[in-house]
């Protein structure tokens, strides 16, 4: 078993003090020549000198490491942006421990905390929709609340001033509504994910509102609630196809579900009827038919989210709501009446 490489090898192997080390290797300001540090940075490398992060967290109060913790690693909208966020928050030198909470309140609770006891220096949290309904959400908003962690809400919130960084789900919902009713679509049948989430009642709103707008009305019949996945959008389908010919699924994983129901009843898209879908996943492009969806800026959404939970981390008192616009991204798969 080899010995584990300490501050005071690299500081023997160079020739320095271990405070010179020291400082050197966590970027501290000093008086220390160029040459020496190349040098002592060079020993490190040789010696294949891995920090104590433990220690440096004692001495500096910080880990240098974020919490995410997302309700479905499945879902190809949450896998994309943990994948940004990775990349935007090793920019700036920290690292992230993810957690997915299966949707459950009390894997929500339990990150938290576990989180927490790791010294996390912030949290970026999407909260599961069973988190969010009317029984469960104080009990959350206690826990994070005694941590006294800093943290962002990404896409799900809750009512209040806390830092958030979501989409326009209203707009999203009221440009695809509007989008239909352009092209002759009056009879529309909706899937909705949730309806404890904003996200699904904000989408929602704007599908009524547009509706409205045009002297049209949303049957109640023509809602299917249920989850974010192909589960849901194959329930969905079944449900409404011979009800309706126009659907709006409010996730493309849920459209992808409409799919396979539409196959099992021998329909094809758009000639038998007309699918929306949201969040602009990389399998809606590469479809027999593409399909017509809401791009949700992902990137975007991960370095806003990055760059608040870092100044939430300098100033935890600091609070701000960053809403960005979506983009409805046109293919084939509504059929102009």
């Amino acid at each position: 078993m080899h010995k584990k490489i300490t501050v005071k090898d690299v500081a023997l192997a160079a020739g320095v003090s271990r405070t010179a080390v020291s400082l050197v290797l966590n970027d501290k300001e000093c008086n220390i020549s160029e040459n020496t540090k190349k040098r002592i940075k060079e020993t490190a490398k040789k010696l294949d000198y891995v920090p104590n992060h433990i220690a440096r967290s004692l001495a500096t109060n910080k880990t240098k490491t974020i919490g995410v913790i997302i309700p479905n690693i499945s879902n190809s909208f949450f896998a994309e942006i943990v994948r940004h966020i990775q990349i935007e928050l090793n920019k700036s030198g920290y690292d992230i421990f993810l957690c997915d909470s299966d949707e459950q309140t009390k894997n929500d609770i339990k990150y938290i905390k576990l989180l927490s006891s790791r010294n996390v220096d912030g949290l970026i949290l999407t909260m599961s929709a069973e988190s969010l309904s009317e029984g469960n959400i104080n009990n959350v908003k206690s826990v994070l609340e005694k941590t006294g962690v800093p943290f962002v809400l990404l896409d799900r919130y809750f009512v209040g001033n806390v830092p958030k960084v979501l989409v326009d789900n209203v707009g999203g919902g009221y440009n695809v509504c509007k989008y239909l009713i352009d092209n002759g679509h009056k009879d529309i049948g909706v899937i909705t994910g949730p309806l404890s989430l904003n996200s699904s009642s904000d989408r929602l709103e704007g599908v009524i509102k547009a509706l409205n707008e045009n002297n049209l009305t949303l049957k109640k019949e023509n809602i299917y609630s249920g989850n974010y996945d192909i589960e849901t959008g194959r329930l969905g389908g079944e449900a409404l196809l011979g009800k309706v010919k126009t659907i709006f699924a409010f996730n493309d994983m849920q459209a992808f579900g409409v799919i396979e129901a539409a196959k099992e009843k021998g329909l094809k898209i758009p000639n038998d009827f007309s699918l929306v879908g949201f969040d602009d996943t990389f399998y809606s492009q590469i479809l027999e038919t593409q399909l017509t969806t809401v791009r949700q800026p992902i990137k975007e959404l991960a370095m806003e989210v990055c760059d608040l939970i870092l100044k939430c981390i300098e100033n935890p008192e600091y609070r701000k709501e960053i809403r960005l616009a979506t983009d409805l991204i046109v293919r084939d798969s509504v059929k102009k009446l």
